[in-house]
């Protein structure tokens, strides 16, 4: 489809997501005129862990985007430390036969990085344009832009945890129970005798389950340094203990100095609420000539906080579902669009339901001391566990209930034994 007959199609949001699925659409739609619309102006920062996993490097290979992710830090080990001060580390990036190499990437360069790749793909990209809103009008969307009513065949929401396009659509957001939120800062982190540059570090801390901290690398002894918890378990902290979110960040660092570490230097501080896969939430409206991505969709994964990998992965699916479409010669437009929207939505249930059900099943369990322990052991004593929660945390790894009980067990053997020889000793 090409010409005045071709599609117009509006991506709301110039994040990771929003800029992947117009480079992606642009792709598969060749015809098209995509229009990518943000409030800010770019660059502009996001508050964000920046860990940038297998999974999204692997949708940026299928982009042929791999190429800007060169400029940026590649740690090749990860620790994971649980309660009891057990630590499972592992060098990479190649473990148990699968590339886990990721990429700390701060969002102020990333996200311009990937903005501009979808201007050079054709898209319009229009910085400082806030969404204002939209009425449906004869299969199709009427967006009040400022250079005028604009009508639209499809638009996409790609704007975020807070997304406008959600609301405008009435897609109610997830419950507070299948949200998290999240406090973010830069400084210096350094140890004596633990390597810091080259390590992804995740901390289960004994003491403050379930939230988990995280550092993440930058040159230079630079790191992004966060915590990450339930919200329902904040209002409770806060409740009992008097606690804020910058308390718990707080409590972190303290521990992270307590084991030795040298922190210093924190800015940039922010905070941003995480709605997590858990939650299910639609992605589309009945009648509505619109489609939610990304973390306006809850896609976040419920153990690791990540999202853009999946927000990506599902601009890219959609586009290449519109396409195939297109390249069958059917027109996917006004009243088929429903149906063409049902059908990718169906399409990415089924690719990723499990791994979302797996990944909240595990948060849930690391809210455990006793099963966060399991786990840490678990993964400190295989490789192959190692990666399995590698691809899980940054990836679309599903473990199956056998795979899970399989880990579990040969964490739990070692301590059987010694319990059965300590009770032997005893008689």
């Amino acid at each position: 489809m090409v010409g005045d007959n071709a599609p117009r199609i509006l991506v709301v949001g110039g994040g990771p997501t929003g800029a992947a699925t117009a480079v992606a659409l642009r792709r598969e739609l060749p015809g098209a005129h995509v229009t990518v619309i943000d409030k800010a102006t770019f660059p502009r920062d996001k508050t964000c862990g920046d860990g940038l996993g297998p999974g999204a490097r692997r949708v940026l290979d299928g982009l042929g985007l791999s190429g800007l992710l060169d400029r940026f830090h590649m740690p090749m080990s990860v620790a994971i430390s649980g309660p009891g001060g057990v630590e499972a580390f592992a060098r990479g990036p190649f473990m148990d036969g699968h590339d886990l190499a990721g990429y700390v990437t701060p969002r102020l360069v990333l996200d311009d990085l990937l903005l501009g790749a979808a201007r050079d793909a054709g898209a319009e990209v229009r910085e400082g344009v806030a969404f204002p809103g939209m009425t449906p009008v004869a299969g199709a969307e009427q967006v009040p832009l400022p250079d005028g009513d604009t009508t639209f065949d499809l638009v996409i929401g790609a704007d975020g945890a807070y997304s406008a396009v959600r609301r405008t659509l009435g897609v109610e957001r997830p419950p507070m129970r299948h949200t998290h939120v999240a406090m973010r800062a830069y400084g210096t982190v350094t140890h004596p005798e633990k390597p810091v540059s080259d390590t992804l570090r995740f901390d289960f801390l004994e003491s403050l389950l379930p939230v988990y901290g995280w550092v993440f690398p930058l040159p230079g002894d630079g790191a992004n340094i966060g915590v990450g918890l339930p919200v329902e378990h904040l209002r409770r902290q806060t409740e009992r203990h008097g606690r804020t979110l910058r308390d718990l960040f707080d409590l972190y660092v303290e521990d992270l100095r307590r084991r030795g570490f040298e922190v210093s230097g924190l800015e940039r501080i922010a905070t941003h609420q995480l709605p997590h896969a858990a939650a299910r939430t639609p992605m589309t409206a009945p009648g509505r000539a619109a489609v939610l991505l990304g973390d306006a969709a809850a896609t976040i994964n419920p153990l690791s906080g990540e999202g853009i990998f999946y927000g990506m992965a599902a601009g890219v699916q959609l586009a290449e579902h519109l396409g195939a479409l297109d390249r069958a010669g059917q027109d996917w437009r006004g009243e088929r669009l429903p149906a063409a929207l049902a059908g990718f939505e169906r399409a990415h249930q089924r690719r990723f339901a499990r791994h979302y059900r797996e990944c909240y099943l595990a948060q849930r369990l690391m809210s455990s001391r006793l099963w966060a322990g399991i786990a840490t052991r678990a993964v400190a004593a295989s490789d192959e566990a190692m990666a399995h929660v590698a691809l899980m945390l940054f990836d679309e790894q599903s473990a199956g209930s056998r795979g899970l009980l399989r880990l579990a067990g040969s964490s739990l053997r070692p301590l059987l034994r010694g319990r059965e020889r300590v009770a032997r000793a005893g008689r």
